[in-house]
């Protein structure tokens, strides 16, 4: 259950039932730039609500292993959340919502599970011996002069999870009939892998995916090393032909590529 409130931030508490029967009550995150006031900060603590751990996106809420144990103690708790954090009075209007959080905790614990295959891998293959990761929960390698990503994905429900290895190739590229046709070509003659255009961000992509479930370590790794590969063959050629810029050989973006991100995250090139 969801209880929001009508006014500006809009926070939320949340009420999730876990599947030992113990209850977690959650705050919704808030944006950096509208952070918890110190009085709220200092009403929490006796609630027994923590911050997320490592500074990751997300509420308060309960600590793991020592939420509500009853029904009627989540009441209690989300009820001082609500008056003694956000200052909401007992007949004020708010927005109540129901719904199964199972799907979505299904589809975490399916990519959680995917992790423990990717991160080895990347690791042995990363110059530092590490499994680095950005914003968004993905892995980001740098072979050569190619930031390779890999992302582990998963929706609720039916859809099976799925690792998406890609490179973002050029950045500020002209959009043109002849580019799309060069890269249609292209991918036809490709036994793995694709080209694709970015055309928000006037970008060429090039990317496999695989089923996050049955991947191997092998295949993996075979994947990672030809999404560099490839995309070190082409990425200068696709340059050449219809401009915009590619990370340098050390690594790093031509100062005089546009400000352009990966959606979600900082830093295309």
């Amino acid at each position: 259950m969801v209880v929001g409130l009508s006014t500006p931030p809009f926070d939320a508490v949340q009420v999730l039932r876990e599947e030992d029967g113990s209850y977690v009550v959650q705050l919704s995150a808030r944006d950096e730039t509208t952070p918890y006031s110190p009085e709220q900060i200092t009403a929490l603590a006796p609630l027994g609500l923590v911050p997320p751990a490592g500074g990751k996106p997300g509420g308060w809420r309960s600590p793991d292993g020592f939420g509500p144990s009853s029904v009627d103690e989540a009441t209690t708790l989300m009820d001082g959340v609500l008056s003694k954090v956000f200052g909401l009075a007992a007949d004020a209007a708010v927005d109540v919502r129901h719904g199964d959080e199972r799907d979505a905790r299904e589809a975490a614990a399916r990519v959680a599970a995917i992790r423990q295959t990717i991160e080895p891998v990347v690791a042995a293959l990363s110059p530092d011996g590490k499994a680095v990761q950005d914003d968004d929960g993905d892995y980001v390698l740098e072979l050569g002069h190619i930031r390779v990503f890999v992302a582990p994905r998963a929706l609720p429900g039916p859809p099976p999870p799925v690792v998406r290895v890609f490179a973002i190739t050029n950045a500020g590229v002209t959009l043109s009939s002849e580019l799309g046709l060069f890269l249609s070509r292209l991918n036809f003659s490709l036994m793995f892998g694709r080209f694709s255009i970015d055309s928000e961000n006037t970008s060429v992509w090039f990317d496999e995916t695989l089923l996050g479930e049955h991947v191997t370590p092998e295949e993996l790794r075979f994947t990672i090393e030809m999404v560099a590969s490839t995309a070190n063959e082409w990425d200068q050629k696709i340059a050449s032909m219809f401009g915009g810029q590619v990370r340098s050989p050390e690594g790093e973006a031509d100062p005089a590529a546009p400000s352009t991100t990966k959606p979600g995250q900082g830093g295309y090139l």
